[in-house]
């Protein structure tokens, strides 16, 4: 597929070099008709939906030809080539970013506030996008990115393997006890083995646990690791009972040589948790019915994690107000182009009937937008967010494979967590 002069492929080598000379004669901010330059440095994607992105780009220079719209097609690591360009005083004018790097952004001073921006501009306002996109994408009170697709967690679920197990199907009010007694039910050995060939469900996230059970990660000051806390140990041990005691999850060698995505398709997994950028690979490889229902109610409440991206002007650009135009057109009008890979955000196309009413599946697409209503923000919210993981995850994957028990885990999580707060401390950023 052929691009505009203006866009760029960018490898690694080259990053640099790029990054000085994006336009001939170094970072120019004008064209040569005085309108002014908007750099994006677009992630990678796959070509399918690369396809509906270039005709966004063009659709916006057409409705915007007083702006100067350039692409740099970023390929292999984003963050780690964006990090190089503003190191060297060269960033792109727009990135695009998820959540769990939003508080390393912003504490690099790598990004400009956005909310005196969307309040002066009279083609949308805050309130048009889901709120937990906003929540999600604020810090300290100020917004640094405009939500571009949501999505909160939900149940994929293979309906013809529930009809032929004669199990009813997911119900709004269902509970993590229905869900174990659907998970058992799934869960088969077809082969008369012994062994396991069919599982019920993929194992919930335990942060969701958490927080459905009234508990956090992180308290919110951000100065100490909650982990330790009875109902935060009740919870993740409901959930390693999942693989440890109930055995409806998949174990570690099921899933070595094959994603989840991969064994729901091939009818080995009857219940999938994950997000719905995750539709069109099911659309893809699925050659059964199946459809998506809402994550089961936890004993306190219904929370599911907020996942998706934004875009944010850079502290960096010389154009900030018109990136924030092409920013705002990109996550609102922009996102009729990419309507079948992604839930908008933007509240006027995810909650419209043109998206509701899509012939293509899950026949239920309603439940994903009702989903957003319990979304959240991420349960670790923090500039160390990947030392803080690799803190957690260890210990916690050792209680799922029946090594340590949850107390012994987090024994040995809080401390170390603890410490890389205190790194920081600044009250309120390392906590949402």
């Amino acid at each position: 597929m052929s691009r505009p002069p203006s866009q760029l492929l960018v490898p690694l080598f080259v990053v640099l070099l790029l990054a000085g000379a994006i336009l001939t004669g170094g970072r120019q901010h004008r064209d040569e008709s005085g309108r002014p330059t908007v750099v994006y440095a677009h992630p990678p994607c796959p070509p399918d939906l690369m396809i509906c992105f270039e005709r966004a780009f063009d659709d916006f220079r057409a409705t915007h030809p007083e702006i100067d719209l350039r692409v740099l097609h970023i390929t292999g690591n984003y963050e780690d080539k964006v990090k190089i360009m503003f190191a060297g005083k060269v960033a792109p004018d727009v990135i695009f970013m998820y959540a769990t790097a939003l508080s390393a952004w912003v504490a690099l001073d790598a990004l400009a506030p956005l909310s005196d921006m969307i309040e002066r501009d009279a083609a949308i306002a805050a309130d048009d996008y889901f709120q937990a996109g906003l929540d999600t994408f604020s810090l300290g009170g100020q917004l640094y990115g405009l939500p571009k697709d949501a999505s909160a967690e939900i149940v994929f679920y293979n309906k013809q393997m529930f009809r032929e197990q004669g199990i009813a199907f997911p119900t709004p009010d269902w509970t993590w006890h229905d869900f174990l007694d659907a998970a058992r039910v799934l869960t088969r050995d077809t082969d008369g083995d012994g062994r396991t060939d069919v599982y019920g469900a993929t194992q919930p996230p335990w942060s969701t646990l958490v927080l459905q059970n009234g508990g956090r990660v992180i308290s919110d000051d951000g100065t100490r690791c909650l982990l330790d806390q009875p109902v935060a140990i009740e919870a993740l041990t409901r959930w390693a009972e999942l693989r440890t005691e109930h055995q409806v999850v998949p174990t570690p060698e099921a899933t070595m040589d094959t994603s989840a995505w991969r064994l729901f398709a091939l009818k080995r997994l009857g219940m999938l948790i994950s997000m719905y950028p995750g539709v069109p690979i099911l659309r893809r490889s699925c050659d059964f019915d199946w459809d998506i229902a809402l994550l089961p109610e936890g004993s306190v409440n219904r929370y599911s994690a907020f996942a998706g991206s934004a875009l944010a002007v850079t502290s960096q650009s010389a154009n900030k107000d018109a990136a924030f135009t092409f920013a705002r057109w990109m996550t609102s009008e922009g996102m009729r182009h990419v309507m079948t890979f992604d839930i908008p955000a933007y509240k006027p196309l995810g909650e419209s009937d043109a998206w509701r009413e899509a012939s293509l599946p899950p026949a239920s697409k309603a439940v994903a937008i009702e989903a957003m209503k319990h979304a959240g923000e991420p349960a670790v919210k923090h500039p160390d967010w990947n030392e803080i993981m690799d803190a957690i995850n260890p210990p916690l994957d050792r209680v799922n494979r029946g090594m340590n028990t949850v107390e012994e885990a987090v024994k040995e999580i809080v401390p170390k967590v603890n410490a890389i707060l205190q790194r920081r401390q600044s009250p309120g950023k390392g906590a949402i």
